[in-house]
């Protein structure tokens, strides 16, 4: 026995919203993880550290040479901070301002400039002076001696 129009009509429309309703379910669901991942990724930085794109980044207070700030990144499971976009750049650059921080560029006299990780920079940005240790502040990227104590950037990846 076939159902009555009006019946038939109902059952369609409520299928129908059953559909509608399992899809906007499903298309929520998704958005709440597609966050939820999202967000686990900005926040993945233990404390003191900041999240940019796919590294973590340490702004010290205290200042040393480029090596005791090396061997004091080094101890935090990180490097002196390797800078590899111009978004990690123009973040590095805001954040310290006018402040000179040492970052993980050097080199040896008549050589080309290495990250601390043996990585050969593939210059991407200028390095003013004529020094064998880079650092950074608001206005660009700088080189001297080393001996000198500033402040310092460690990075690490986030994992």
């Amino acid at each position: 026995m076939l159902a009555s129009p009006p019946v038939r009509k109902l059952t369609i429309f409520v299928c129908v919203i059953a559909v509608v309703a399992i899809i906007v379910g499903v298309a929520l669901i998704a958005a709440h993880t597609q966050k939820t991942s999202k967000h686990s990724h900005t926040t993945n930085c233990s404390r003191q550290w900041i999240g940019v794109e796919d590294k973590c980044f340490y702004f010290s207070e205290d200042t040393k040479n480029w090596t005791s700030s090396k061997m004091f990144c080094s101890a935090q499971g990180s490097e002196l901070a390797q800078i590899d976009t111009q978004k990690e750049m123009d973040f590095l650059k805001k954040h310290i301002g006018t402040s000179q921080h040492w970052i993980g560029l050097s080199r040896k006299q008549g050589e080309s400039w290495k990250w601390t990780n043996g990585a050969t920079f593939n210059a991407w940005f200028e390095i003013d002076g004529n020094g064998l240790f880079a650092s950074v502040n608001a206005d660009g990227v700088y080189s001297s001696r080393g001996l000198v104590d500033i402040k310092w950037i460690c990075s690490k990846p986030r994992f």
